[in-house]
């Protein structure tokens, strides 16, 4: 086998190589700066059996939920000021609302009137926006997290 080819190309393995470096980061999961979500972190809850996802901007949030996920926190109720789309990059599809990422704060309590289930929040989308003005669901559970500083 000639030692200037990959064996699998006639293209010589220097070009191979360097195609590849030009192939901008992704993550498995599609997720990265070439869709938009740069700077903060997306995380997953689990409400019963719905799932949502916040993005998050806010450097103390972001340590909180760094905390609740390595077991060292008790607040587990994402709570902040709720908007109409489904947020940057569409990261909680399939809803058509998200959690404002600079405001959103993590929680042990919070007031009952803006706990829910995602479903319900999109439902009634107009009254939440209008009334509650927020969501902190105090069944949620963090799934996943992902940090894309």
């Amino acid at each position: 086998m000639n030692t200037s080819t990959c064996g699998w190309s006639r293209a010589p393995c220097g070009l191979a190589a360097a195609l590849l470096m030009l192939l901008p980061a992704c993550r498995a999961d599609g997720s990265g700066p070439e869709n938009g979500l740069e700077g903060g972190v997306l995380a997953t809850f689990e409400v019963e059996s719905e799932q949502f996802r916040i993005w998050v901007t806010n450097e103390d949030t972001i340590l909180q939920l760094l905390d609740l996920r390595d077991g060292q926190s008790d607040a587990s109720i994402p709570n902040g000021p709720l908007r109409a789309g489904s947020g940057q990059a569409s990261h909680n599809d399939p809803w058509s609302w998200h959690l404002d990422p600079d405001l959103i704060s993590m929680a042990e309590a919070t007031i009952e009137v803006c706990s829910g289930l995602p479903s319900f929040v999109e439902e009634n989308l107009a009254e939440w926006l209008a009334s509650v003005g927020q969501y902190c669901p105090w069944s949620a559970r963090l799934v996943r997290l992902d940090d894309f500083r």
